[in-house]
């Protein structure tokens, strides 16, 4: 019978050898995370425009 590589006790909990076995595009996982850098630039950004106005009405 064949046996997955990276198959058994690594592949339930995650991690690269769980996306090997999954037969996943590695282009799509890198476009993921793109898109999940720049969101979180963007909320960064956004909090601290929001402190900084808050800040400012204070005064």
């Amino acid at each position: 019978m064949y046996k997955l590589p990276g198959a058994g006790v690594g592949v339930a909990g995650g991690g690269v050898g769980a996306l090997a076995a999954t037969g996943a595009d590695v282009g799509w996982w890198l476009a993921v995370g793109v898109i999940l850098l720049v969101l979180g630039t963007i909320a960064v950004i956004a909090g601290y425009r929001r402190t900084k106005r808050l800040g400012q009405t204070g005064n």
